[in-house]
């Protein structure tokens, strides 16, 4: 006997399928089996949806939950549990953990933890390199048939342009890429802060902007000319934007990514929870939930990343979960790691930019659904990021216009290392289904 439910009298909204009306949906084993105004059934059981707006499930292609390794900030558990609650039912986990998934051992203990503890469709990247050292690649052929999604050594770039070039050679006749982490590491310089005005009043290390702009320009001559897909996480810099708009146009095989925390704040929230103050304001505090890598960058670059998501430049919205416990951040800037806690405030972000009108719910959708869905279908055959019959039965549904105050008792993250603490935000995540089930329910109105 199939395991049946209905979802009853949803407002369906999904561009990439044209839908966006009050519709029911019938789920069965895990799958969309139909989609029509009303569905005449007996014997199932039925949540009523009350014209909600229902998305498909939000897919996250780079999450840190820091397991193995750092188990205080996060695990598999918490994080899986931090992702249904902002609305994802499939993450994208990176393999900067101790010990680094750079080898089938590690992969399979991985697997079975994400089997006995996640809440949701949680995938696994491999290193790039072993001990992600940048030194010697891993076993990329081997690793693609365990059923990998892709391979990373985010945290660090693949300084190496043979080894690049000969990893992404590999990882393409796979189906699959490298996610790269874009900064040059020879230009970095220990920065922490975007190099300009808020450094210099700070006396912060500037992160300067040209460490991402000559990694991005490298590895898309490094697509051009050997025909290959690269993948380039979290763009920052309007000049970034510009080289991937060119290479696109110029047919390169090239995937951007871009953060919520990159599209919602600027570099004066270095300063506190003050994203419009006044630059001749003489300020000498800072906040390091706000250090992340790479930084938070000009108001010019936030408006440009954004204007780059509406026209598609940008192919991809995604966390970059990165939580970290209130003593490693209660430190000085300097030391205080890098990473925001994204999970659970992503798509609060995003429908606060959309109160704005500097967002549309049909380039979330895009971003957060179709578009990372069409590639895991590419390299693993998962139906995922679409309403639609034969996809699997991933959902979310939202209040866009509910307004929500965040602090630190809003997270269910292990972490709460948000620059979002004591703003208001627009939009709740009502319920996230996950293959048919309900994995977070908020029934507040």
């Amino acid at each position: 006997m199939k395991n049946s439910l209905l979802l009853r009298d949803f407002r369906l909204f999904d561009p990439s399928e044209k839908l966006d009306k009050i519709s029911d949906i019938l789920i069965e084993d895990g799958k969309i089996t139909k989609i029509d105004e009303f569905i005449d059934i007996s014997n199932v059981e039925i949540i009523q949806g009350k014209k909600q707006i229902l998305l498909p499930g939000l897919i996250d292609f780079h999450v840190h939950y820091r397991d193995p390794g750092e188990t205080y900030k996060e695990e598999i558990f918490t994080g899986s549990r931090a992702s249904a609650k902002g609305g994802f039912t499939t993450v994208i986990m990176m393999a900067n953990t101790n010990p680094a998934m750079d080898n089938i051992n590690s992969l399979l203990n991985q697997k079975e933890s994400i089997d006995k503890n996640s809440l949701i469709r949680t995938l696994q990247t491999a290193a790039v390199t072993i001990g992600r050292r940048g030194e010697e690649i891993v076993d990329i052929d081997s690793l693609s048939k365990f059923g990998v999604v892709s391979f990373s050594d985010d945290g660090d770039v693949i300084q190496n342009e043979k080894i690049l070039v000969e990893a992404l050679r590999k990882a393409n006749s796979n189906k699959r890429t490298i996610l790269e982490h874009c900064e040059d590491e020879d230009l970095i310089r220990d920065g922490v802060v975007n190099s300009g005005q808020v450094s210099l009043r700070l006396g912060l290390r500037g992160r300067p902007r040209k460490a991402e702009i000559s990694s991005i320009s490298r590895d898309i001559e490094v697509a051009r000319k050997n025909n290959l897909w690269v993948y380039l996480q979290h763009v920052s810099c309007k000049e970034s934007v510009e080289l991937i708009r060119n290479a696109k146009k110029d047919g390169v095989d090239v995937t951007a990514e871009v953060t919520p925390h990159h599209l919602f704040m600027n570099e004066n929230w270095t300063y506190g929870n003050q994203e419009n103050l006044p630059s001749w304001i003489d300020i000498d505090s800072f906040e390091t939930n706000t250090r992340v890598n790479p930084p938070l960058r000009t108001e010019e670059d936030r408006l440009c990343l954004i204007e780059a998501l509406l026209d598609g430049t940008i192919d991809i919205i995604a966390t970059d979960h990165a939580p970290h416990s209130k003593g490693d951040k209660n430190n000085t800037f300097d030391e205080a790691p890098a990473g925001i806690n994204g999970a659970e405030t992503a798509i609060l972000s995003l429908l606060t930019m959309m109160n704005k009108n500097e967002l549309r719910l049909e380039n979330i959708v895009s971003s957060l659904c179709s578009k990372p869905g069409s590639i895991l279908e590419d390299i693993l055959g998962l139906k995922v990021g679409k309403i639609k019959v034969g996809f699997n039965a991933d959902f979310v549904s939202i209040n866009p216009n509910y307004e929500i105050f965040i602090d630190e008792d809003f997270f269910v993250s292990k972490s709460s290392n948000s620059p979002l603490i004591g703003k208001k935000m627009k939009g709740k995540v009502n319920m996230t289904i996950f293959d048919g089930k309900i994995v977070y329910e908020d029934n507040n109105e």
